[in-house]
């Protein structure tokens, strides 16, 4: 769906939408399996970086071969839609409890996670910590990485570790640690795990990495990681109503604190997104907007439900559509990210709940 025209006919009304385009998700799912040769683990964690977990994991059916989320609570909404899950994050005994009987597989990075995963009949991702320091068994310590997956009726389904450098233009360290995870697999043996995966989004679209198997977040919602090239496509737009335009007289100010004061006549318009919706309040200084084609400069401090644009050399009136975010050039996501001192990840995550999903 590209015309103004059929988007505004399925968001008009709303005062802050977010359009999903799902079509888009299957297609860049599909160009990174075919890329890299491997099985699919998308990561739909944080609600699918904000655009559903629901819905994307059913347009992924039959491309994904798992799904990583990252809590028991989004373990147990994939498996409720038949799909095989894989939490990236270590749980507590009780959230494993939780577990029993879906057949989500639970990441352990210790001997007592082990037991209990067993204990609860989980299959389990064995983490190996090659260097982010975040979770896993330190990759020297092949004794205790011996005696987890040694434990008593554990299943292991799979074997990971995560780079902490693969958006760097430097992929040294990438190198290094990719080094000492196939040093760890190979101790382990290679036959203990139907999933051997140690690359995201930027290693697997800027290396050939090992294992089996590449995990997609950022590259599966289209926002390419930093020195990545591919044909790939932002899936979602964020869009926001003109409430109202105004017209502002030499010297009104607007909004709290009086943060913006118009130097001579200017009209203004109200658009129904705010830090409430996802909107970042750092946008007052470097945002704008698109409407109509115009490019339309905030104004003024954010409000947590609306913002302030300039209209005054725009054609715009009351009902017409805002694009906040997405697409190409500089509405995408990641040149949002870059005006804003954010990340495209917070950015997605960040567009709150009560914006409405709208789906084609």
């Amino acid at each position: 769906m590209e015309s103004e025209k059929e988007i505004s006919s399925v968001v008009r009304g709303k005062r802050c939408a977010l359009l999903v385009d799902t079509g888009a998700i299957r297609a860049n799912a599909r160009y990174i399996k075919e890329k890299t040769g491997k099985m699919l683990i998308a990561v739909v964690k944080a609600n699918a970086y904000g655009h559903g977990l629901e819905q994307t994991v059913n347009a992924l059916c039959g491309t994904a071969d798992l799904f990583a989320v990252a809590t028991a609570d989004e373990a147990l909404r994939a498996a409720a839609l038949g799909a095989k899950a894989w939490v990236m994050s270590p749980l507590s005994k009780g959230e494993t409890a939780a577990l029993k009987g879906t057949g989500v597989a639970v990441t352990v990075e210790d001997e007592n996670g082990a037991k209990t995963a067993a204990e609860y009949g989980l299959p389990v991702h064995v983490a190996v910590d090659t260097g982010m320091r975040r979770y896993g068994v330190d990759w020297r310590d092949v004794g205790k990485l011996l005696r987890i997956c040694d434990v008593e009726g554990l299943r292991t389904q799979g074997i990971f570790t995560h780079f902490s450098c693969a958006d760097g233009q430097d992929l040294s360290s990438v190198r290094e640690q990719e080094k000492r995870f196939e040093n760890a697999v190979d101790v382990l043996g290679k036959r203990r795990f139907e999933y051997i995966h140690c690359a995201a989004s930027a290693a697997a679209l800027r290396t050939s990495p090992y294992g089996n198997a590449v995990r997609a977040g950022l590259a599966l919602y289209g926002v390419l990681p930093d020195f990545c090239t591919a044909p790939l496509k932002e899936v979602s737009r964020l869009y926001a109503r003109v409430i109202s335009t105004k017209i502002l007289e030499d010297g009104d100010a607007v909004g709290y604190g009086a943060a913006y004061t118009a130097r001579g006549k200017k009209r203004i318009a109200v658009i129904g997104a705010g830090y409430g919706d996802g909107f970042p309040y750092a946008m007052k200084k470097c945002g704008s907007v698109f409407i109509n084609g115009f490019v339309c400069p905030v104004v003024g401090n954010v409000c947590m439900d609306c913002a302030f644009v300039d209209v005054t050399n725009a054609r715009v009136k009351e009902g017409d559509l805002a694009l906040v975010f997405g697409g190409e050039g500089e509405t995408s996501f990641r040149a949002a990210a870059r005006k804003t001192g954010e990340i495209p990840y917070s950015l997605m995550t960040g567009i709150g709940g009560r914006v409405q999903r709208v789906y084609v």
